[in-house]
């Protein structure tokens, strides 16, 4: 016999099919393009906000200029400017520094076909900024402290300035800057450069050749300028007698090169006497006191052979 087929795993009931086929059906997850994007660019906007933030948050105060051009009078460029910090700051007088980056060179250059010069503006790149070190005062003539000044200063071309373009930016001591950064213009007049090309092809040439006497062979001869010129002078005798080259005068001894000699004695001086009559008092002392020095050394030798002679008298 066959066994039956078990019916009951084929079964389904109709609640279980009808709830199956009611459930929707969801679509499998897709990675949209734009969302694959969408990270990079948030994390690029929030970087440039906390930099944006961190740059105003270390720059304090305002900066402006009253002028963004500033024409050269008697070489120098003279600016106003307005400063305003947060606060007032403790002390009157503040030491600022004004840093002058050059980006733009205005060159007054001589071209072919040109009579008068032709201005050049020239764009500067990654030039190292001029700094001027200035005392700025924000108190009034009562001495009352404020937040916010006015202040003027020159710039010279002896301290390196010609006509162009800069960036001013102003920063405190402690190196924190003042404001954003302004542009300034100098207008005047630089050092004229020449461009013009060089001719080498010059028609009447300024130095010409002197006959006799440059190099080449005379006029007529064979021989060279210079034997020529020889053989008519001759030969060169002298005449006269030159100059020392150390005059007379440095041939004589000076007054301190004299020696001095010290004159002979014993140096001493008596009130009354001349030096010859001092020396031979002292002459004639001196060898009396020989005198006297012999007559002790006899007397001394009879006294010790007289105690030698008693000593041996006893012992015999």
């Amino acid at each position: 016999m066959r066994p039956s087929p078990d019916r009951s795993s084929q079964f389904t009931p109709r609640s279980a099919a009808s709830a199956a086929d009611s459930s929707p059906s969801r679509p499998p997850f897709r990675s949209h393009p734009w969302r694959a994007g969408l990270l990079p660019t948030l994390l690029v906007a929030c970087l440039a906000l906390v930099l944006t933030f961190a740059r105003d948050a270390r720059a304090s105060g305002t900066f402006k200029l009253k002028s963004t051009e500033a024409t050269e009078v008697s070489g120098a460029w003279h600016l106003y400017v307005t400063i305003e910090m947060p606060k007032a700051p403790l002390t009157a007088h503040q030491s600022m520094k004004f840093l002058f980056t050059k980006t733009m060179a205005y060159e007054r250059s001589l071209v072919d076909g040109n009579a008068e010069p032709v201005m050049n503006r020239q764009a500067l790149q990654n030039q190292t900024p001029t700094v001027e070190s200035l005392d700025v005062d924000f108190a009034d003539p009562s001495g009352k402290v404020f937040k916010g000044t006015r202040f003027d200063f020159g710039l010279t071309r002896t301290r390196g300035y010609e006509a162009g373009e800069y960036k001013v930016e102003v920063r405190t001591s402690e190196g924190v800057q003042v404001g954003t950064m302004q542009t300034l213009i100098l207008k005047g007049d630089n050092a004229v450069v020449d461009r013009r090309a060089m001719a080498f092809n010059a028609k009447e040439p300024k130095v010409r050749k002197v006959e006799g006497y440059d190099g080449g062979s005379a006029a007529g001869t064979g021989e060279p300028a210079g034997a020529a010129a020889n053989q008519s002078m001759g030969e060169v005798t002298p005449t006269g007698v030159g100059q020392s080259f150390v005059p007379k005068e440095g041939l004589n001894k000076t007054p301190e090169e004299e020696i001095k000699v010290r004159p002979q004695g014993c140096g001493c001086a008596v009130p009354g006497m001349s030096a010859s009559s001092t020396g031979a008092f002292a002459t004639g002392s001196l060898s009396g006191l020989g005198t006297l020095g012999g007559l002790a050394c006899l007397v001394g030798l009879a006294a010790l052979g007289r105690r030698l002679r008693g000593r041996r008298r006893a012992h015999a």
